[in-house]
């Protein structure tokens, strides 16, 4: 049996709820928080950064590299040392619009982090840091 109770002290209300349903809630938001902190798509934590097909650094809020060239039809690795004291990540776009991602890394400062990026069709993409949408490149895949 649930039960809910409630104490007024000045502006400040006061909630207490036993029973199952209190416990499912709390269980509720454990997994929800443990799913919200859990890595984003494409971080290979075990694969050396000095071994990335590419290496991006971010310094000074700007990536050093503004253009990116790899082979097309196979997956492919891109370390991004985060050399700035704020977060950043690598999102890979069909175009400046950024309206339809084929990528998005997880967020990272102060680190490296190695994406493991699927394979792309020839063609020229856009990439940027989500948080800095002022930090952008040219992605250009070679078939």
């Amino acid at each position: 049996m649930n039960h809910l109770s409630s104490l007024r002290q000045g502006n400040a209300v006061h909630v207490t709820w036993r029973g199952p349903a209190a416990w499912a809630a709390v269980i509720v938001v454990a997994l929800v928080a443990t799913a919200c902190s859990t890595s984003s798509a494409g971080s290979n934590p075990s694969v050396d950064p000095a071994t990335a097909d590419v290496s991006l650094v971010s310094r000074d809020s700007a990536f050093d590299k503004d253009t990116i060239t790899i082979a097309a039809g196979s997956e492919w690795t891109l370390a991004l040392v985060n050399e700035d004291g704020a977060p950043h990540n690598v999102a890979i776009y069909t175009d400046a619009s950024a309206s339809e991602s084929l990528f998005v890394g997880e967020t990272i400062t102060d680190t490296t982090i190695v994406y493991d990026v699927p394979a792309l069709e020839p063609g020229t993409y856009f990439f940027r840091c989500d948080l800095h949408p002022e930090m952008t490149g040219t992605l250009v895949v070679e078939g």
